[in-house]
């Protein structure tokens, strides 16, 4: 895990947002770093927007976004006293200058709602791009952590299942918890079993104080599953993929699911 490189959480004033604000600095607070809470701040003249630094003239523009980040900034120091925090407000879209951002992060954390979110919906369009395109691990604030559960994550022979092994056993580690590693299947053969086996073995070998428990199930929706386990977890980790039909193909249809319905924070390990 890279200490050096800060936490960032997306604040936009919903309650969504200073849910994020409070697990982020915590989680900062863990990996002995820094937090920054950022805004984007919408404008629609284009002459107030090189490289998304707002000038001089802007001040006016700037205030009602530093009241927020303020109000951000004092809700992540009483939620982890020690955290350096840092202001960050640029004009321009969320997502993209987000994904920006990310270059220099080591975790990207949003709420699943913002204030511009459609009712009823299961995920903002924000938080959904980001996650699928952010160049850092991502954090989306669902429902509640279990104080005392474990981190599941969800396996497969890819790339991604990879990544998201190791961010969950990194997360164990700084929470003193569990994992449970669930391979789901719904046709023909389990997959490649012993080989997820030995890929959980070899991690467990690096971090032998995490106790680790492992499931292989079948289900007709590995992403349904995986949801209704996520309702006793602190965290529930997916990875990235390079193919998939959902949300630009870097998701898969697993990790939109549990984006969207999961019962606990959701990590996408990229």
């Amino acid at each position: 895990m890279a200490v050096s490189r800060p936490v960032v959480v997306g604040v936009d004033g919903s309650t969504a947002a200073l849910a994020a604000v409070r697990w982020a600095a915590v989680e900062a607070g863990r990996r002995g770093t820094g937090l920054v809470v950022f805004h984007a701040e919408l404008c629609d003249d284009p002459d107030l927007l090189p490289h998304g630094k707002p000038p001089g003239d802007a001040e006016l523009l700037m205030e009602p976004a530093r009241r927020l980040l303020r109000q951000a900034a004092e809700t992540s120091r009483q939620a982890a006293p020690a955290v350096p925090v840092r202001m960050c407000v640029r004009l321009g879209t969320a997502a993209e200058l987000l994904a920006a951002l990310s270059d220099e992060a080591g975790l990207l954390v949003l709420g699943a709602h913002g204030l511009g979110g459609a009712r009823g919906g299961a995920i903002g369009s924000v938080a959904l791009r980001a996650a699928a395109s952010a160049r850092c691990p991502v954090v989306v604030i669902r429902g509640s952590a279990a104080v005392d559960g474990p981190v599941v994550v969800g396996l497969d022979d890819s790339d991604g299942g990879e990544r998201a092994l190791a961010f969950a056993f990194d997360a164990a580690v700084s929470r003193g918890a569990g994992i449970e590693a669930v391979h789901a299947w719904h046709d023909g053969r389990p997959g490649r079993e012993s080989g997820l086996r030995e890929q959980v073995a070899a991690w467990s070998r690096k971090h032998p104080v995490v106790p680790v428990r492992m499931h292989v199930v079948r289900v007709r929706s590995a992403a349904r599953a995986l949801s209704g386990i996520s309702a006793g977890a602190q965290l529930i980790v997916a990875g990235a993929r390079a193919r998939g039909p959902l949300a630009g193909g870097l998701l898969g249809s697993t990790g939109y699911w549990l984006l969207a319905h999961a019962a606990c924070p959701v990590a996408v390990a990229r």
